[in-house]
């Protein structure tokens, strides 16, 4: 399903789960480390100082919900590509030191600090919690929007948020030489339609016996993932809580097997119910990858792409024995040349096994091949359901 196909993908830069950790802090606003939502980053040490600049020079007359002076601070920028709904985490690796933060809106905040009127739009400077490993950010169950210094509520309210707007994160540690910190970034979608529970079974697709998966739901237009859920050992059973008129990816996954993703629009009470079976691992099973997306007639992997790619990138490292073949498919377009389709959908094969081998996959596990529109999934007049036709294949070889 992909009803935000064209508004939505190409102004979205939805990253890995997976932490990153080859960036390096600065002190000063002016060249500030960017952050993308929906990502994870790890630095090994504590900022050092607060740069070239000190923005926040120590004041006694400065609100109490700001530095009251920079100690070792580290500035970044977060670019919004959709509406929703913010949250942050920082996780101290040394639950000894104490991170405070601030959150700004970018735009002309450099003059606004020479000039002593920037006004924060989220802040948080308790005393850390030992506790709670003394983390600290935004979080949705929280009331307040900023907090003063001494005990209190390490976590400050949600941040509602419009695509195109640019914030700045200043995070202050208040002791030398601290141990380093992790930092999440979620963007949630706002949601107008109300949540309704899909609930469903996985079985195993052979002997039809309930498994225990990961079910995890996520946004089609945005790549971000809603609600999930371990399902019941015993039953196979899960519930989850998902927006109606939205279109979903849901997944099952298990170690054991392949994973499975469907396309859902939840639009009625009698579509709320969807079950899996999932495929053991043999020679010549397949994984059929719908939500792999390609921009229009190119071989250009779209972000939105990214969560099903990594379950693929995960999927190939936990089980090293086992070699893919990357299968193209287009849909079967009658104004285009059998010969386009056939070479598109092998690009496009390429494109995934460079993915692939850029993340520490050996290219010798991987070999791809492209099909274009010889074999369709379905054969339909519905525009929406022809899109099923544009997917990517991965067969199992020992």
């Amino acid at each position: 399903m992909r009803s935000c196909y064209l508004l939505g993908f190409l102004l979205l830069s939805i990253g890995f789960c997976k932490a990153q950790t080859n960036l390096k802090l600065n002190g000063d606003l002016k060249g500030a480390q960017q952050l993308e939502v929906n990502r994870k980053y790890s630095f090994s040490k504590s900022p050092v100082g607060f740069g070239l600049i000190k923005e926040f020079k120590i004041s006694s007359k400065r609100s109490p919900y700001i530095f009251k002076e920079e100690r070792n601070t580290a500035w970044f920028t977060l670019n919004i590509p959709f509406k929703g709904i913010l949250t942050f985490e920082i996780v101290p690796h040394n639950v000894n030191d104490d991170y405070d933060w601030m959150l700004f809106d970018f735009d002309g905040l450099q003059k606004e600090i020479e000039k002593g009127t920037a006004k924060p739009l989220r802040t948080n400077n308790t005393r850390n919690q030992e506790s709670i490993a003394s983390k600290t950010g935004l979080k949705p169950t929280v009331a307040q929007t900023f907090t003063r210094p001494g005990k209190g509520n390490n976590y400050s309210k949600t941040l509602d948020v419009n695509s195109g707007e640019k914030l700045a994160l200043i995070v202050d540690n208040i002791y030398d030489n601290g141990g380093g910190f992790d930092i999440k970034i979620n963007l949630l979608p706002k949601y107008s339609s109300p949540f309704i529970t899909l609930e469903g079974i996985v079985r195993d697709k052979k002997t039809k016996k309930p498994l225990s998966a990961e079910v995890i739901a996520e946004d089609d237009s945005t790549g971000t993932a809603i609600a999930k859920i371990i399902s019941d050992p015993i039953t196979g059973k899960y519930k989850l809580n998902v927006p109606t008129y939205r279109a979903l990816n849901v997944t099952a996954s298990n170690i054991k097997y392949l994973f499975a993703t469907k396309d859902l629009t939840i639009k009625n009470v009698q579509n709320t119910t969807l079950d899996f079976e999932l495929d053991t691992l043999s020679a010549g099973n397949k994984l059929i990858l719908v939500n792999i997306h390609f921009y229009p007639n190119k071989d250009q992997i779209l972000p939105t792409s990214q969560p099903e790619l990594e379950r693929l990138l995960i999927f190939l490292k936990e089980h090293p024995s086992w070699s893919a073949k990357i299968v193209g498919h287009t849909n079967n377009n009658v104004f285009t040349s059998v010969r386009y389709l056939q070479q598109l959908s092998f690009s496009r094969a390429l494109a995934i096994k460079k993915f692939l081998t850029q993340n520490a996959i050996s290219e010798k596990r991987i070999s791809c091949t492209g099909m274009g529109g010889k074999n369709p999934l379905v054969n339909t007049n519905d525009p929406e359901e022809e899109l099923k036709n544009l997917r990517v294949e991965v067969v199992l070889v020992k």
